[in-house]
């Protein structure tokens, strides 16, 4: 084999490798990244939230109510019970915000859009509800966590300003942003 044909077989071999380590990636990526959907289950786009301004909770005061804030974040089965900043990083980036998270890990009375009843594993299901300021869900999450959310709620941008959500991001360690 000459110098003329050795160079050209070795492009195509690497340019094949690339592609299949591209598609590796992106079928890697596209499994763990939770993507958000129009229903999930019992879980409709445009249905009430879990959680708005006003609803009653069983938190300590001064937490007996939801307070106002400009969108409501409730995450299923990944904290036991957790409000904003208390549930971790992806909490911490809600609050900044100007949201309210929720995280509760469904265990006997929770709210849980009726997903027990439709037959759900909860033990085993992960779930985030984005809702807007008037608690109508704008974003369904299957199999996301809390600490998805720095990612999640650029999907949503337009709950928040666009000064604060900046102002948010830089605050973020480098790996969220």
């Amino acid at each position: 084999m000459n110098m003329r044909q050795y160079f050209p077989h070795r492009i195509k071999i690497l340019t094949i490798l690339l592609i299949a380590i591209f598609i590796a990636v992106g079928v890697i990526v596209w499994q763990k990244y939770p993507f958000g959907v129009k229903q999930y289950k019992t879980i409709t786009l445009g249905m009430q939230a879990a959680q708005g301004a006003g609803t009653p909770t069983t938190w300590a005061p001064p937490y007996r109510t939801v307070p106002e804030s400009l969108f409501y974040v409730y995450a299923l089965g990944d904290e036991i019970m957790c409000i904003n900043s208390s549930c971790g990083m992806g909490g911490y980036f809600v609050e900044c915000l100007g949201g309210w998270l929720a995280g509760d890990k469904v265990i006997t009375e929770e709210f849980d859009y009726g997903l027990r009843d439709a037959g759900v594993d909860m033990k085993n299901q992960t779930i985030v509800t984005i809702a807007d300021k008037n608690a109508k869900i704008v974003g369904i999450y299957p199999g996301a966590r809390i600490r998805n959310l720095p990612y999640i709620i650029r999907n949503h941008r337009d709950l928040a300003p666009d000064d604060v959500f900046k102002a948010c991001s830089d605050l973020l360690p480098r790996q969220w942003k």
